[in-house]
């Protein structure tokens, strides 16, 4: 009997820039599959988000599953035009979401 394996996923930091996108390449190097978990970013900018979409292409042309999971309303909507927007998941229904966070910059209070 053959074991499922699990892929493996990397959380995506709140600030997603140039080097995160970099560390990330990293991380995930190689020919397993690259799943991005994006329910904590809050701010994308260009630059890595092209890159984002460089690395996730890479992936895929080398025969390896990519893509990004968890990825916000707000983040959504803010890449629906770009070429990132190819490489979300299906949205997936949340049972508890704080509307709050739906906004992209949200950032959480220190108390």
């Amino acid at each position: 009997m053959m074991l499922e394996l699990e892929i493996p996923v990397l959380p995506l930091p709140e600030v997603v820039d140039t080097p995160a996108v970099v560390f990330v390449g990293l991380l995930g190097g190689g020919p397993r599959p690259l799943v991005l978990d994006a329910s904590a970013v809050r701010v994308l900018e260009p630059a890595a988000a092209r890159l984002l979409v460089s690395l996730l292409r890479a992936k895929r042309d080398a025969g390896a599953q990519a893509y990004i999971r968890c990825a916000s309303e707000a983040l959504r909507g803010r890449f629906r035009t770009h070429e990132l927007a190819a490489w979300f998941a299906e949205p997936v229904e949340a049972l508890f979401v704080c509307p709050d966070r739906d906004d992209l910059g949200f950032t959480p209070s220190q108390r």
